[in-house]
């Protein structure tokens, strides 16, 4: 059930995400702007962008694999279901939140985690929204996309950072 309603909420955000090529009148949005880069800029930018969505699993996997497995709120390969488009739109929401909560619970037990005080919820969340907001076609859209950038940058040095911690001796 929980799957069919990720995969449902997926479809919308496809049509909707879509929907500005249909109506030539709207086509202003953030795909718009990546088209106009030409076919080569396009595939370059793309390239880049899931070069570093590879680079970022791999530090939630990393993170997920430190922490005890008690405290996992998911398994660590569940990360790269970020690649699975438009699905991802959906599941980072649930992959950010596990990733939290799972740094929350080993909190509570491991002391290289003391000097913590919050666990990525926020600008993990935060980019999670801006990256459907970028949907929005016109300049909105393209403000959101940068704003998630942002945050989504945040949230992997946050990563990092937990993942320095608990490697440490």
């Amino acid at each position: 059930m929980n799957v069919a309603i990720k995969i449902g909420l997926s479809l919308i955000l496809l049509i909707c995400g879509l929907a500005p090529f249909f109506e030539p009148s709207n086509k202003t949005g953030t795909l718009d702007s990546i088209v106009s880069l030409g076919i080569f800029g396009t595939i370059g930018l793309f390239l880049v962008f899931f070069t570093a969505i590879w680079f970022y699993c791999q530090s939630l996997q990393t993170c997920l694999t430190t922490i005890s497995p008690s405290n996992r709120k998911a398994t660590p390969k569940s990360v790269w279901y970020m690649f699975l488009i438009p699905y991802n739109f959906i599941e980072d929401f649930f992959i950010v939140i596990n990733i939290s909560n799972s740094i929350e619970a080993e909190a509570k037990n491991n002391p290289k985690l003391s000097s913590i005080n919050h666990f990525g919820l926020t600008t993990g969340l935060g980019w999670c929204i801006a990256q459907i907001l970028s949907l929005i076609p016109n300049f909105g859209g393209q403000l959101a996309g940068l704003i998630g950038l942002i945050l989504w940058l945040t949230h992997w040095r946050f990563i990092v950072k937990i993942n320095h911690l608990l490697k440490s001796k």
